[in-house]
């Protein structure tokens, strides 16, 4: 009887080690805000979009964001989203292989909502890390790189560097954005000293009108709000203006927030083709008891196919 006694025995053995728990040490991987938001290589852009050729301003334009979140993606499963600075735990790593890593920067829509939206405007960016149980990976280590998608189209950008694209919709108020300067930045510019107020509207941009991503960044400093709207042109309601949102005081900050144009342009488009016309709209008050300035850095739409 001892023979398979011994035999019963060391199946027992080799059943029980293979049903031990795998290793539950997580990895971490530590994200900081200055790793998503200053990492935009644009090289490249003016030869990787055609009919584009934008000056070094306008470049610089496109690298001023406000990501405050990132998905990330480890081996083709979906961490979540996580609110920057983070540690993501990481499970399921060995101390041999290397993980492959997808960080895409996201923001909160129209700046002031709970919905978190990943940018849809670069390249996907993989990372082969090797992430061990146990250890701390710093993205700064090796610092992210973003390009912009090819199919990205940004057919109007305003950087105040010379003159301004904005102009009264009222004649007998003649207040717009003057090109200026704000801590070194060219930036436009109105200051108003009295309760008088300022309503600007940009010329008419020619935009798809629905399965695209389109949005409308603007990077601003401002000592009040600024109501945010668009102008639609359609043939029952040619004045139309629909409101985006507002911005608020930054106490002193430079800011980007991202409006999104694809819902309502796809809401009150009524002439039935591909494309609308639209015009950017801004409005300011000044106070009585102070004077009101208003920066903008920069303002820029961006769409791409969303299929």
């Amino acid at each position: 009887m001892k023979k398979p006694l011994c035999a019963l025995f060391s199946l027992l053995v080799i059943v029980a080690a293979s049903c031990r728990q795998p290793n539950l040490t997580p990895a971490y991987l530590e994200i900081t805000y200055d790793d998503i938001n200053n990492c935009v290589d644009m090289s490249n852009y003016n030869e990787t979009h055609p009919g584009e050729n934008h000056d070094e301003e306008e470049l610089a334009a496109f690298q001023q964001h406000n990501f405050t979140h990132v998905n990330v993606y480890v081996s083709g499963k979906n961490l979540g989203c996580w609110q920057v600075p983070c540690k993501v735990p990481v499970l399921d790593v060995s101390a041999e292989d290397t993980s492959t890593v997808v960080i895409l920067p996201a923001f909160r829509k129209t700046g002031m909502t709970n919905t978190i939206q990943g940018y849809p405007f670069f390249n996907v960016l993989q990372k082969k890390l090797p992430l061990r149980p146990g250890e701390t990976y710093r993205i700064s280590d090796d610092p992210l790189s973003f390009i912009y998608s090819p199919y990205a189209v940004c057919p109007y950008i305003e950087t105040f560097s010379n003159s301004s694209s904005f102009t009264p919709t009222d004649t007998t108020n003649p207040i717009t954005f003057l090109p200026g300067t704000c801590d070194g930045r060219t930036a436009g510019v109105i200051s108003l000293s009295t309760d008088c107020d300022f309503d600007i509207i940009s010329p008419s941009i020619t935009l798809p009108a629905r399965n695209y991503f389109i949005y409308l960044e603007i990077t601003y400093k401002i000592d009040a709000e600024m109501e945010v709207g668009v102008k639609i042109s359609t043939a029952q309601s040619p004045n139309a203006v629909y409101p985006l949102g507002g911005m608020y005081a930054t106490d002193g900050e430079w800011k980007t927030i991202y409006f999104d144009l694809a819902s309502l342009i796809s809401s009150y488009h009524h002439t039935g083709g591909g494309a609308t016309s639209a015009s950017i709209v801004l409005t300011g008050y000044g106070d009585k008891n102070k004077s009101i300035n208003y920066y903008i850095d920069n303002i820029k739409i961006i769409y791409q196919p969303s299929a």
